[in-house]
């Protein structure tokens, strides 16, 4: 069991929000470690893939006031909490949010497949939900989890925001939409890419797809920025 007072984190940081409903925003960034999906072209591996890279170079042990302290001292009044998968340490994660102000705005990223508990359900602001495409690699299920997902919008509070790599996902976009009756104005679609050249490449067939299926674009403002530089 994984102690409550204790993360394990990846990295942590201020920058831009890239992607989703508050893109551009400034916010500090806690990217915790650890993944329950192997997603093929996952641009965060190094939270995961210890085969690649050295889990004791990757992965610090990091006491959860620790973290408050910094996004506290950080002016920044607002906390993306993401990963790898960050519901892998609810009980940290639960610990961080009962140590911030009640004015600082928690969003969480999420490949939605574990159910968020109801301490956070009532406290996260923003979930950002990347439900996994075929293209990831994984298989069905375990990449869509029914009853968590349906979780996640009950909090109403849950964006679907997809990585969509061609007009070719259409269909298994379109699909994901109406099996959860996901409200078309909180689902964003974003280009599958880990830098600039991929991101143009993308953009405008990804873009044309949410003109047809009624939803929204996003772009990877940190990929466009600065090439997807780790920490950015």
């Amino acid at each position: 069991m994984r102690d409550p007072e204790i993360f394990k984190l990846s990295e942590i940081f201020t920058s831009l929000q890239g992607e989703g409903p508050s893109a551009g925003a400034p916010a500090v960034f806690v990217r915790l470690a650890l993944c329950n999906l192997r997603c093929g072209w996952c641009d965060t591996r190094y939270t995961w893939d210890f085969e690649r890279y050295r889990y004791d170079d990757e992965v610090h042990e990091v006491p959860v006031a620790r973290v408050a302290e910094r996004i506290e001292s950080s002016g920044v009044r607002r906390v993306i909490v993401t990963g790898g998968e960050p519901l892998l340490q609810t009980g940290a994660l639960e610990r961080l949010l009962q140590q911030l102000a009640d004015d600082v705005v928690v969003e969480v990223e999420t490949n939605g497949t574990l159910a968020p508990s109801p301490a956070l359900a009532a406290r996260v602001n923003q979930w950002n939900l990347s439900v996994k495409l075929e293209h990831s690699g994984e298989s069905l299920e375990r990449r869509v989890k029914p009853a968590a997902v349906a979780a996640f919008r009950q909090t109403e509070r849950a964006f679907l925001k997809l990585v969509v790599r061609s007009a070719a996902d259409r269909d298994e976009v379109a699909a994901l939409i109406e099996r959860f009756e996901w409200p078309r104005e909180r689902v964003y679609l974003m280009p599958e890419a880990a830098d600039r050249r991929a991101h143009e490449e993308r953009a405008l067939p990804v873009a044309s797809l949410c003109g047809e299926l009624g939803v929204r674009f996003a772009p990877r403002l940190h990929v466009l920025l600065w090439g997807g530089e780790r920490g950015r």
